[in-house]
């Protein structure tokens, strides 16, 4: 399940569960909305992780089944920046964030831009897997609205290595590595023009 959470409208429980979405993280406007993933109805409530990855530290390696838009990109090269964000198509959020970080990528051509589609909903048992072909779809419909890197991790291995780490919860959320290497800053795309700004001045 997933619900569409306002962080004017979350408790503090609710928020200090979002990953991006709390309390701590800036949503640009402070009205940008995420999805939450919650437990199935009946589920057991996950015990939170520790926190793990922070800025300051090093990125995690990219795990990547299939690039669908642009060229792959193997690991981070040392003094490029790189914006990591995760999504889905199922995501009103996430889709409504494609043309800020669509202006991100045109505005900072230096910078690699990666749209990571690790939570795409699994088929029904008995039914076919047309993920792939979904992304296609939603990305070809896009066209140059969607003018960055989009890739495919079909075994969820990156929201495990980075996400959860990290302690976020919610999508879309953009990780920014510097050109050293390391987690520049964590956050909702809505609120990393600055950021990114400062990321690449540094890498310079």
């Amino acid at each position: 399940m997933y619900k569409t959470v306002w962080p004017w409208m979350a408790g503090a429980a609710a928020l200090a569960a979002a990953g991006c979405a709390s309390g701590n993280k800036e949503s640009g406007s402070g009205t940008a909305p995420m999805v939450i993933i919650e437990p199935a109805p009946g589920g057991a409530q996950r015990e939170a992780a520790p926190i793990t990855l922070r800025t300051g530290d090093p990125a995690p390696p990219l795990s990547i089944e299939q690039w669908l838009k642009g060229e792959p990109v193997n690991a981070f090269e040392r003094g490029k920046v790189y914006v990591v964000e995760f999504w889905a198509t199922w995501c009103p959020p996430c889709v409504a964030a494609i043309p800020h970080l669509n202006i991100m990528q045109k505005d900072h051509p230096s910078v690699v831009v990666i749209g990571i589609a690790g939570s795409e909903r699994r088929p029904a048992p008995g039914q076919p897997d047309t993920r792939v072909e979904r992304l296609q779809a939603f990305i070809a419909e896009r066209g140059d609205g969607m003018n960055y890197r989009v890739a495919y991790d079909e075994d969820r291995s990156m929201p495990r290595t980075w996400m959860e780490p990290a302690g976020e919860g919610g999508i879309p959320c953009v990780f920014i590595v510097g050109g050293d290497g390391k987690i520049a800053w964590i956050g909702h795309p809505n609120a990393m023009e600055k950021h990114l700004k400062s990321a690449i001045a540094a890498a310079k």
